[in-house]
């Protein structure tokens, strides 16, 4: 029958194969589709329009764009530049900073590009590299030519310990606090274009906000600072910098630059909690174990939020280490 020659029989297959490869290509479009939808950040303010409204804000203009910073403190004492972590901008170091201060200690803090109130430049690589230029570049700003005390929280450690590296004659002495050593690996599908973006935006950066606010252990701390963390939102770049952040080498081992620092015989101070689940024991052993001559202090009931948990402990430490006009014991 004419109906069941071969040529018909192939030709309604190659239909069939024609209407199922269409069907194939929408649900592709429409797949992408959703996940372009769901990776895209509500994000409609201006960091700019953010400074202007907060009073007393004091900027500069760097070569990657507008950082926020603090210069605070007696002007007579020691300088230690504060450089946090990549999760939360210089509130970081609210528990810390006043007890430096009376302590005769000056102090200058700042936000990282795409943290608080710095400028969230695009198409950049939010790499170490990036953040050791613009802690250059504001020492520079500022006119800091003179020697400083340099300190760093969790991946701000990273940045203090290669400022340190970069410039041994004027860095007197190191403060590194909860420093990472290994390496953390990401999981392959968090590289795949597209995906990558649903993932960090629904998964990853929920939970590394919520880790933040686990760290504030006692009442007046919650109240005092988890209504802050990842402020401020709905600023155009937070995302594009949060996810730059996530894939450079921002999480990569750290052992190069403790060798290089120890080569540099510029003092340092390891700050560690006995309950850090983020960085454990062994994180500090490695960087011990290339930094021989480190000076090691552990809060043994402190989590990866010792900066607030034990701020006042801490700030004790890094006055008596760089040697603080104040005795410590008048404090």
């Amino acid at each position: 029958m004419p109906g069941n020659s071969p040529r018909l029989i192939w030709r309604n297959r190659n239909t069939r194969v024609k209407t199922f490869l269409k069907i194939i290509v929408v649900l592709v479009v429409v797949a992408v589709l959703g996940l372009v939808i769901a990776g895209r950040p509500d994000e409609s303010i201006e960091i700019s329009e953010l400074r202007d409204a907060r009073k007393g804000l004091t900027v500069v203009t760097l070569s990657d764009g507008v950082t926020r910073y603090q210069l605070e403190g007696p002007e007579s004492g020691p300088l230690i530049l504060l450089i946090h972590g990549g999760r939360e901008p210089g509130w970081t170091w609210d528990e810390v900073v006043p007890v430096l201060h009376q302590a005769g200690i000056r102090t200058l803090r700042y936000d990282m590009y795409g943290r608080g109130f710095s400028d969230r430049p695009q198409d950049t690589a939010y790499d170490q590299a990036f953040y050791l230029k613009q802690a250059e570049d504001l020492l520079d700003a500022l006119q800091i030519s003179s020697h400083l005390h340099v300190a760093g929280y969790s991946f701000g450690s990273n940045i203090a310990a290669k400022l340190a590296i970069a410039r041994p004659q004027q860095v007197e002495s190191l403060t590194e606090l909860a420093p990472r050593y290994f390496g953390i690996a990401l999981p392959a599908v968090v590289r795949v274009p597209l995906l990558n973006s649903v993932i960090i935006r629904k998964m990853l950066k929920p939970k590394v906000l919520d880790d933040v606010r686990g760290y504030f252990q006692t009442p007046q701390l919650k109240q005092k600072y988890a209504g802050r963390v990842g402020e401020p939102t709905g600023v155009i770049g937070n995302f594009v910098s949060f996810k730059a952040f996530a894939l450079s080498d921002a999480l990569v081992g750290t052992a190069d630059i403790y060798e290089d620092l120890n080569k540099t015989g510029v003092p340092v101070l390891i700050v560690s909690g006995g309950k850090d689940l983020d960085i454990p024991k062994e994180h500090i052993a490695g960087i011990v174990s290339l930094v021989p001559d480190a000076k090691q202090v552990v809060y043994p009931e402190a989590n990866h939020g010792l900066v607030w948990q034990n701020g006042t402990e801490i700030a004790l430490e890094m006055a008596e280490f760089v040697g603080a006009g104040v005795p410590i014991s008048e404090l």
